[in-house]
């Protein structure tokens, strides 16, 4: 279903708002009556991975109605309906919350429109909004716009890159409240600078009519697209590095680094748990890669914060550190937990209890973000692998047995088929629960995926732990199947049409 299209003729409209296509989401809000203006989005954490992992793409959205019960948007849907918002809080000082979306039009032919992004933040608050491309790239920042808001831009250096992430931030680590509540709103808007991207869609526009009318010729204009997209990659690095140094330049003198050492060396300080100075951190908040900066973080968080939570907490019980020397935790995908190297038995059972009980999803983040078997998958096997452990997770809690997501299936009806009667009702008969509509998209993705899989598996690991130093670390178990032969058979390459031999940029997706 078609909306914003504001003109008789496709030329038309498109020149004058984006041409939007519902998704399927919306179509059944639609249909329900629930999809109208000015609805309020909010993050339902209902899931193992919280928003402040920049990797979650399959955030809940619920917008609640007391008359028609809830809907479940992607966050998408705010671009598409400017009057909408999403709306978010940050738990405390140290909380920071990501968003991840995607343009929802084809940007090759529509690059007359930007997009903008705005942030309200509660009355004395001041929090950091920033905005990274599908590469990790940081490529924007929003600034105040007179107006008691904050708002960005979203650089238009080509037509190829359409997802981003956004990440909040409390800018000056003072206290808030959880009740402080943040809003996040976009805007479509005239490209102004719409004439760096015009040799992109008149490259691809000729390509694509001399495929189409099926010209013997057609690998020339293949050829010339390509060297449109190289230097067009070639000028988003430019783009990139040119923002990058004005941010740096508009920094106050005291917070300008002017250390010799290189991005990297200072990450592998965070990682250590080493403090950076203001100057140190401004400069890797702009330069660094935002998964080379996340996992920094998590590791230093793994190995100082959290250890000393895990250790207060077992010696709260008369078990010191040094009994915990040498040990292993193993979090299965179905949320079994194993210990391992502590002869105590009583000992290992207190840590058992102690991880199911309280630390088990906390772990699970900490594995996701570090290990780089799971950290170095692309999206749609990123997806897939953190889905099974979802579901299992689920299924195990509601059933108390481990189900076989080989056999799952969708019936016409759009259920789920091939699970146990307790689940199968619970999941295909729960209305207006965000728990159970995450579960169904999971599901839904798992089987879709399982058929192209086929004789692969499905996508397992084990979230595993060592406790050595006094403090934990990661352990890389790696998956129970070839995940490189899986991504392959997940990312179908193009073969003998006008895709198969397309200029590929070399930045390395993170999203």
């Amino acid at each position: 279903m078609e909306i914003n299209n504001t003109g008789s003729t496709y030329g038309a409209a498109f020149r004058q708002k984006p041409i939007f296509f519902m998704s399927g989401k919306e179509t059944v809000a639609f249909f329900e009556g629930k999809l109208k203006k000015n609805m309020t989005l909010q993050e339902d954490s209902c899931t193992l991975g919280s928003n402040d992992t920049y990797r979650r793409q399959h955030t809940t959205y619920e917008v609640s109605d007391k008359k028609k019960g809830s809907t479940f948007l992607d966050l998408d849907f705010l671009i598409k309906d400017e009057t909408s918002s999403l709306k978010g809080n940050l738990s405390d000082k140290k909380d920071v919350d990501f968003y991840n979306f995607s343009i929802p039009f084809n940007r090759t032919i529509q690059n007359y429109f930007g997009v903008q992004i705005y942030m309200d933040m509660p009355e004395g608050c001041d929090y950091d909004l920033t905005l990274y491309d599908e590469y990790g790239n940081q490529v924007g920042k929003a600034e105040w716009d007179g107006e008691g808001r904050k708002t960005l831009t979203i650089p238009n250096w080509d037509t190829n890159t359409n997802k981003y992430c956004i990440k909040i931030e409390n800018k000056n680590g003072e206290e808030v409240s959880p009740h402080d509540y943040y809003k996040i709103s976009f805007k479509v808007t005239e490209n102004k600078e719409q004439e760096k991207t015009d040799a992109i869609r008149e490259a691809f526009g000729n390509l694509h009519g001399a495929y189409s009318r099926k010209d013997e010729n057609w690998r020339e204009y293949l050829d010339k697209y390509n060297e449109v997209l190289m230097d067009t990659e070639k000028n988003y690095t430019k783009e990139m590095e040119k923002f990058h140094q004005k941010q740096f330049e508009s920094l106050p003198e005291e917070k300008k680094y002017k250390g010799g050492r290189t991005v990297d060396e200072l990450l592998q300080d965070m990682a250590e748990g080493k403090t950076l100075d203001d100057a140190e951190m401004e400069y890797v908040k702009i330069f660094a890669n935002l998964k080379d900066f996340e996992k920094a973080q998590q590791k230093a968080e793994l190995k100082h914060d959290f250890s000393e939570d895990f250790v207060k907490d077992l010696e709260s019980k008369g078990i010191s550190r040094d009994e915990l020397e040498g040990m292993q935790i193993k979090i299965e995908s179905n949320g079994n937990v194993t210990v391992s190297g502590i002869e105590d038995k009583e000992v290992r059972e207190q840590v058992q209890k102690l991880v199911e009980e309280k630390y088990s999803d906390r772990m699970y983040q900490y594995y996701t973000g570090i290990a780089d078997s799971v950290g170095n998958l692309s999206s749609n096997t990123y997806q897939y692998a953190t889905d099974v452990q979802e579901v299992r997770r689920y299924l195990k809690g509601v059933t108390g047995e481990d189900i076989s997501l080989e056999n799952l299936y969708l019936t016409p009806d759009g259920k789920i088929g091939g699970l146990p009667e307790k689940a199968a009702n619970l999941i295909n008969k729960t209305k207006d629960n965000a728990k159970i509509e995450r579960i169904k998209d999971a599901l839904i993705n798992i089987i879709g995926h399982n058929r192209t899989s086929g004789d692969l598996g499905i996508p397992d690991f084990t979230s595993e732990f060592q406790f050595s130093n006094g403090a934990f670390s990661v352990a890389d178990s790696g998956f129970t199947v070839d995940m490189a032969a899986l991504d392959r058979r997940l990312t179908p390459q193009p073969h003998d049409n006008m895709y198969s031999d397309m200029y590929a940029y070399s930045f390395r997706k993170v999203l």
